[in-house]
């Protein structure tokens, strides 16, 4: 697997093979734009190289949750901003009082 910049500024992540000195791609899994997307395409493309290979993957779904906890927790990437970390900024500007510091609002 490999990763690679494109003209964009995203992370191509790929399949790739190597034979003779001869690199060739088997598959693209597609470009990532943050660490979490990134993350995403490096487990997808761990997963199928480990199926490839006849590895079976871990059976992570059928442990038992640690004590006090209630189930595993799964994550979803719905969105590619993130509202909260940007509530968060705003508030501690405002808190701060940056906003008045460079003349208002439009410093934000």
């Amino acid at each position: 697997m490999r990763k690679v910049k494109t003209a964009s500024g995203a992370t191509a992540v790929q399949i790739v093979s190597k034979s003779g000195g001869v690199r060739r791609i088997v598959e693209h899994l597609g470009s990532a734009h943050d660490e979490t997307e990134l993350e995403v395409l490096l487990e997808a493309g761990r997963q199928k190289i480990a199926a490839w290979q006849g590895q079976g993957l871990l059976d992570l779904e059928s442990l038992e949750p640690a004590p006090g906890r209630t189930g595993l927790a799964t994550t979803t990437v719905e969105s590619k901003h993130s509202r909260l970390l940007w509530a968060v900024l705003h508030g501690a500007y405002q808190r701060l009082g940056l906003g008045e510091a460079v003349g208002g609002e439009s410093g934000l």
